[in-house]
């Protein structure tokens, strides 16, 4: 290890002791005096709790601190020093203290001495009162309603630790850590739904007795579950408070997704504060799930539905602060078809710590503080071959590469490419310069069988070569190449013009805009039958003849008989048929159809809306995107989006300039309007695009299962 001298006053000792950030203090210092440097760790790397505490729901924030001293064994009279400090992301924060107030602390401020330290983190108001004795702070009453749909800022958290006195270079400080422990529990549910449920019925009549079988299918998009009956009230020490009807928060709804696409259904989690109850009490918590299943017809076509509901018990009698509460559930059964009926069921329950936090005070010499951080641990690369980027480390330090992954979408899994990227040094460490070097030559060139289409992921750590738990944590870097996929799974709620599932579409004027795929269909179990939106990026399409820009014909629409699409539409544009618009979606197979004139087809795809991205933004391709869409096809980087017909006269795509014919020979070709006059009685199919680059990469809602109307302005 390289060894590093310091000549440093006490004050200065004190600013630099195992911070990543420069920090500003307040008070006059006293060099004679010394300081208790508080550090804040919101996610500990050595926890040893079952799951962490999880950001996207501010469950590890860090919004304010008050913080209370105490002579050894005094927590039962009123704190010596104490004080409140705003975060505002910062990760540390210095208290200050001359030489009588550390010996007072301290007994005398004799190295090893102890003084008692409690904190409160995240209460909603500054700590003033008189009586700051322990028993006092704990008791501390909160209400917090956790029912609303946005995000709670951050939770409550208190701990109670001893510090102690370290004496160097004649400069007294001290150290400590304080485990700081949420006041509210937490409830997470998923559950899996049957993809279909039977209901045999028999009827008796004239003396016979017929048999009568029902399909119900779940609709998945409109599933909710709530949290009935979580508690408002609590106190900073997380003990728990009467129970009333006054705080008790009735129903806390939540929107069901399969944000993973593995069927399990799951929601943002749940809170409430400690409480236990008696099995069959009112005031029992537990989930409410209700799903929507529809019934079929003898045609398989969706005749009506109709809501179930379940109620899925909490487990055991009682929640307590800062425990994880995990319901797991498989429904493979029609619920009680009203909230007073509703079907008791029971799922895998889990029960675990939620991660702890602490504050540490760092030790006050930097030379024996053990510090490792990187400025951020998501990096992107867009199209660029090397990035370098600096750690900050005490140590002398070690990389650990993890993994190096690329994603192939047509077999849907992740290529290794990990023992590649060691033999051949994609990434490095330089433990001189603390620099992590990514260094990879991507194949732009669309013209080869191999050319990258999809990024290259890397996850990686940096660790004290002495002792791994001294880690950055994971680091991920995203290279993308010049032009890269991306795959969105749809819902499959497709309309046209207000028109869906297993219907024909009209415009205003009653013409056919053409068939709308069954839902049910569209489960990629054949041939156009894919349930997935393919999103195209592209910024480089070298060795090909087509040019990248806006493809939209600018001006009036011909489209007059879609009496609200507005003025903003805005149609392909036929003189742009070799350009490719930098960022484009492909409607999944849900928007199939039946063949079309050409007129029908753009009326099709300017009524289209799917997965939230509304109508209004939708257009036939140019010949340029079809054919660019084919040749990712043909080199495997996207599965079949344009099935081949075995001639001309059975049928092609439309683009604006004409029409695109794939051949099952493996031959494409293309005929400009005049040309394409006599092949299928001059209809043909659509499929759909949608200009990302324009309208952004957002829907209205990824689970849209209602006709949004046009939307062609961005605002």
């Amino acid at each position: 290890m390289r060894k590093r001298l310091f000549t440093y006053s006490a004050l200065a000792i004190l600013m630099m002791a195992a911070s990543c950030q420069k920090e500003v203090f307040s008070g006059t210092p006293e060099l004679e005096g010394g300081g208790v440097k508080l550090n804040f760790i919101c996610n500990v790397q050595n926890a040893k709790a079952t799951m962490a505490g999880d950001d996207n729901y501010n469950e590890n924030a860090l919004t304010t601190i008050d913080y209370f001293l105490y002579p050894e064994g005094q927590t039962g009279r009123n704190a010596y020093l104490h004080g409140r400090v705003t975060m505002n992301g910062r990760t540390n924060y210095n208290v200050l203290v001359n030489t009588s107030q550390l010996s007072a602390l301290f007994s005398g401020a004799a190295a090893g001495n102890h003084c008692d330290v409690y904190a409160i983190a995240n209460y909603p108001t500054e700590i003033s009162s008189a009586a700051t004795d322990t028993t006092t702070l704990r008791n501390l009453a909160m209400t917090n309603h956790f029912n609303g749909s946005t995000v709670p800022t951050n939770f409550v958290m208190c701990g109670h630790t001893k510090a102690t006195v370290i004496n160097k270079n004649k400069t007294k400080a001290a150290e400590g850590t304080v485990t700081l422990t949420r006041a509210a529990s937490k409830v997470t549910f998923e559950c899996r739904i049957a993809d279909h449920v039977d209901i045999t019925n028999t009827i008796s009549s004239g003396g016979e007795e017929l048999t009568q079988t029902i399909r119900w299918v779940p609709i998945l998009s409109q599933m909710n579950a709530y949290l009935v009956n979580s508690h408002c009230s609590g106190k900073v020490s997380g003990e728990e408070v009467t129970v009333n009807d006054g705080n008790l928060d009735r129903y806390s709804q939540r929107l069901l997704t399969d944000g993973d696409s593995d069927g399990w259904y799951t929601c943002a989690p749940f809170y409430s504060y400690s409480q236990s109850w008696n099995a069959g009490d009112e005031r029992e918590p537990f989930i409410k799930l209700v799903v929507p299943w529809a019934y079929l017809n003898q045609q398989g076509q969706q005749a009506g539905q109709k809501q179930f509901y379940y109620k899925v018990p909490c487990p055991g009698l009682d929640m307590k602060a800062n425990y994880w509460y995990h319901i797991k559930l498989d429904v493979a059964i029609l619920g009680g078809d009203d909230f007073e009926a509703m079907l008791t069921v029971s799922g895998q329950y889990y029960v675990m710590d939620w991660n702890t936090q602490t504050i540490v005070q760092a030790d006050a010499e930097i030379k024996d503080a053990r510090y490792i951080s990187v400025p951020s641990n998501t990096y992107t690369m867009y199209n660029t071959t090397r990035m370098d980027a600096l750690i900050t480390s005490s140590h002398d330090a070690e990389i650990n590469l993890k993994s190096v992954t690329y994603y192939d979408y047509v077999n849907k899994r992740n290529t290794d490419y990990t023992a590649t990227a060691r033999t051949n040094q994609w990434i490095t460490y330089d433990d001189e310069t603390r620099l992590f070097t990514i260094n990879h030559t991507l194949n732009n060139d669309v013209t080869t069988t191999g050319f990258d289409s999809s990024p290259y992921v890397f996850t990686f750590e940096i660790r004290h070569a002495d002792d791994n738990t001294y880690t950055t944590g994971d680091i991920v870097v995203t290279q993308y190449p010049a032009m890269y996929i991306e795959e969105l799974q749809s819902n499959k709620y497709v309309f046209v013009n207000s028109y869906t599932n297993g219907n024909t579409a009209y415009d205003d004027s009653r013409n056919s805009l053409g068939s709308i795929a069954n839902r049910s269909e569209i489960n990629d179990s054949g041939d156009n039958t894919n349930s997935h939106m393919y999103r195209i990026h592209v910024t480089s399409v070298a060795g090909l003849d087509y040019v990248i820009g806006d493809t939209r014909l600018w001006g009036s629409s011909s489209i007059t008989t879609l009496n609200n699409l507005g003025n903003d539409y805005m149609p392909t544009a036929s003189v742009n048929e070799d350009m490719i618009a930098p960022v484009f979606m492909v409607a999944s197979s849900a928007g199939k159809t039946s063949a079309l004139s050409y007129q029908m087809a753009e009326t099709r795809c300017a009524a289209y809306q799917e997965n939230g991205f509304p109508a209004g933004r939708w257009r036939l391709p140019t010949k340029a995107e079809i054919l660019f869409l084919i040749q990712l096809s043909e080199k495997d980087k996207i599965p079949t989006l344009f099935t081949p017909d075995s001639s001309l006269s059975g049928g092609g795509y439309w683009c604006s300039s004409g029409v695109v014919y794939p051949l099952t020979n493996g031959t494409v070709t293309y005929l400009d309007f005049n040309a394409a006059q006599g092949y299928h009685s001059n209809t043909n199919w659509p499929r759909c695009i949608y200009d990302t680059w324009y309208w952004g990469d957002n829907n209205y809602s990824q689970y849209l299962t209602t006709w949004s109307g046009y939307q062609t302005s961005a605002n």
